[in-house]
């Protein structure tokens, strides 16, 4: 499709924009500015009182962006990336240089203030949602472990705020479909009660070329229950959520290093992810003349399982099938001072809190070896050992497969008690001080076992017969490991005017530490095939194990208005000194993945946003992050030819990075006639030098893509033409490398559809 046609919506909308009338009113374009915030951890009500860096966008600006999951919202955001893995399975964040691609993640993530604990549950489809908070940087006085990057916070409606009937129909190319309904309603001055569904069909972009079918579509469905209930100082809330997902996903090509191409997906066994989430919370707040209590309470339920072609091509090589379940309890009690200003005590705020969860995650994860992958993985262990003189007889692997069992449970318990103080205009009016600190506590256990069958035939010199042999082995055992960390903040503020100010804060965060159960199939494989096996338990643990990951920011920043009402923006730089940072890799023998302890890192950079009234109809919106993310200390081994070599990784780029991140945004907004009103809104996002590996071996320039929306709105209905990738710019979202081979995940070419929205 040529790009004129591409931007034909947009145009069309912009063509009726040029030729409306001029007639206007208070248009309802969304700007990152004076956002009032509920969240029960903040020390005020306004956003650009923050002494942090924060972005929040709103209903209106979600809806204009057509942002429909995490991915999409945090594209608006400065120096924060979620590369598309092509699953739900991986929500894998990166902000300001820090990050994970396994395992615990790097951002906290909440949803009406009930934590989500692991990141498999952080993809999901979003609707019903009033305002999106994300906060940059070490947030780990409030919150605690993984918060080491930043905060998420999303809110969806309150049925005491928001009444009537929602219904949303979207349809586009690429067989994508998708129904929404809401029904918000109070029964009586004090109660409300919503209830919400959700159906979402996408055909996918991809096709593996193998089976001849889609290598990306998905389909899924859910719905939300929501009451809440106020009167005089009293107010409690009660969600329940659920979704159901099913996709076929890590849709990866072969990826030829030296021509820069890569060939059509094409693999031979399943690609798949399936999950079903299930998230209740109830929040109880009660308020005195000087004080509010607020207790939260949240309950996690998810079931998912990946089965994987781990070779990604037509050959018979090895599948993964990873099947988790999760239960999690959080519980969390805040008291903190009343910040409307009618307190005695306003100059002086405070919030002392306390925080446990626990969470049991089983994972069954069996590999299968298939025969390609026992005569090119399994057997040549075998052969060499023959060849090179340390075995006096021949031995042939007999099976067609060999399953490599494993069996893991993972319960984590953590507790937390954190207390912060903001003393206001102190020594002179607008300076404030806040300091903060968390003592929090963790335990992390495993139990694994692993084990492993295999028939093999042995011949002996001579003319003695072969002789067929069964052997089987395991890998059976426990440990636990217990985190205890100070976590301090302090911050210095002055504020200029109420949305203008200047800070500069110090804060500690950490990643928890674990275990690797995704590696056991490699261990499992070197011990069946090595005569002198590690087989002491200790010597696992340490091997399974990787360390928690601790940072120190130091950040300086600022938010000013030069033109009342028309032109404000805000600033930050930063530095952050990572110790230990988590780095995920391929395990020795390529069979699963593990996660690393990489030593010191050094992240620097800067970011700003700006926000400018054009006129009366027109805004600009536009967001810049620049991040140098480096390695200070990272010694590693890599195989050359069989034998590990010692390499150094000092001074190079941080993986998964970009050097940059850019978004630009334009709205027009214009009233046609009385009660109709016209929206246009272009999207700019892009994003600098992505380094993939370690090594800085393979990389991914600059690119940038264009997303546009036309809304037309009259009393209560709208009507919306939309699209993404405009220009239909090729790039790939993600690389990686195993077993001597390059894959990449194509992104998602251009889409446009049509949304039909009624209220009532």
């Amino acid at each position: 499709m040529k790009v004129k046609y591409r931007l034909m919506p947009i145009l069309v909308g912009c063509f009726i924009f040029a030729g409306a009338s001029s007639q206007t009113k208070n248009d309802s374009v969304y700007m990152l500015d004076e956002v009032v915030v509920k969240n029960i951890k903040k020390e005020t009500s306004n956003i650009t009182e923050l002494p942090t860096s924060v972005s929040v966008m709103g209903a209106s600006a979600i809806r204009k962006k057509n942002a429909q999951s995490l991915k999409e919202i945090t594209m608006s955001i400065p120096n924060v990336y979620i590369p598309d893995y092509g699953a739900k399975l991986t929500s894998s964040t990166y902000i300001r240089g820090t990050g994970s691609r396994m395992n615990t993640p790097s951002i906290g993530l909440y949803v009406d203030n009930i934590p989500y604990l692991d990141k498999s549950a952080f993809d999901f489809d979003f609707y019903d949602i009033e305002r999106i908070e994300v906060l940059r940087g070490s947030q780990g006085t409030l919150y605690g472990r993984n918060a080491i990057g930043g905060i998420v916070n999303i809110h969806t409606y309150s049925p005491l705020e928001y009444t009537g009937t929602n219904i949303n129909i979207s349809a586009a190319n690429h067989e994508k479909y998708k129904a929404q309904i809401s029904h918000y309603a109070k029964a009586g001055k004090n109660i409300g009660m919503s209830i919400s569904a959700n159906y979402n069909k996408d055909g996918g972009f991809l096709t593996n070329a193998y089976k001849d079918e889609s290598a990306d579509k998905l389909e899924s469905f859910g719905g939300r229950i929501h009451l809440a209930y106020q009167k005089n100082n009293f107010k409690a809330d009660y969600s329940l959520s659920y979704e159901d997902c099913k996709q076929n996903g890590f849709a990866y090509s072969l990826y030829d290093k030296a021509t820069q191409t890569a060939s059509p997906v094409s693999y031979n066994d399943a690609n798949e992810y399936k999950r079903k989430l299930l998230t209740a919370g109830i929040s109880l707040e009660y308020e005195r003349r000087n004080f509010v209590v607020v207790s939260t309470s949240g309950l996690q339920y998810f079931s998912d399982l990946m089965n994987l072609d781990q070779d990604f091509t037509p050959k018979s090589i090895f599948t993964i099938m990873q099947g988790q379940h999760q239960r999690s309890v959080s519980e969390e009690i805040i008291i903190k001072s009343r910040n409307d200003g009618n307190s005695s005590s306003f100059n002086y705020q405070w919030l002392l809190g306390a925080f446990g969860f626990y969470q049991k995650m089983n994972t069954q994860g069996p590999v299968t070896f298939k025969r390609d992958g026992i005569q090119s993985i399994i057997q040549p262990v075998f052969d060499n050992l023959y060849d090179s003189g340390a075995m006096p007889f021949r031995m042939t692997v007999k099976d067609d497969e060999i399953v490599v069992g494993g069996d893991f449970e993972t319960p984590v318990k953590s507790g937390a008690v954190f207390h912060q103080s903001t003393f206001n205009n102190i020594l002179l009016k607008g300076l404030s001080f806040t300091a903060g600190l968390r003592l929090d506590y963790e335990q992390i256990k495993i139990d694994y076992f692993s084990s492993s069958k295999i028939t093999i035939g042995v011949k002996m010199p001579g003319p003695a017969p072969e002789i067929i042999q069964e052997k089987s082995d395991t890998i059976d055992g426990k440990n636990s490991k217990k985190y205890i960390q100070l976590l301090p903040k302090v911050s210095l503020k002055y504020a200029f005017s109420p949305t203008e100010n200047i800070y500069i804060l110090t804060s500690k965060g950490y990643k928890s530490g674990g275990y690797n159960n995704q590696m056991f199939s490699d261990l499992m494989q070197t011990k069946m095939a090595s005569r002198n096996p590690v087989t002491d338990i200790d010597a696992i643990n340490e091997v399974i194990s990787y360390k928690p990951e601790e940072s120190w920011t130091f950040e300086i920043g600022g938010r000013g208005e030069p033109v009342k009402g028309i032109l404000s923006g805000d600033f930050a730089v930063f530095l952050i000194r990572n110790t230990n940072q988590q780095i995920a890799q391929f395990a020795p023998n390529g069979l699963g993945r593990m996660m690393k302890n990489a030593g010191r890192s050094t992240s620097k950079g800067m970011e700003f946003s700006l926000r400018a009234k054009i006129s009366q109809s027109i805004y600009f919106n536009a967001a810049y992050g620049y991040t140098n993310a480096k390695f200070d200390v990272y010694n590693d081994t890599v195989k050359v030819n069989g034998i590990n070599q010692p390499v150094s990784y000092n001074s190079n780029f941080v993986p998964m990075v970009p050097r940059h991140t850019l978004m630009l945004a334009l709205d027009f907004s214009k009233y046609i006639t009385p009660d109709a009103q016209i929206h246009c809104n272009l999207q700019y996002y892009g994003y600098g030098k992505t380094y993939w590996t370690e090594a800085n071996s393979a990389s991914r320039g600059y690119y940038g893509t264009l997303n546009g929306k036309v809304t037309v709105a009259q009393n209560q209905y709208e009507f919306s033409i939309w699209s993404k990738n405009i220009l239909n710019r090729k790039y790939y979202s993600f690389y990686f490398e195993s077993m001597g081979n390059s894959f990449v995940q194509r992104a998602k070419q251009f889409q446009w559809g049509i949304d039909v929205n009624i209220r009532f």
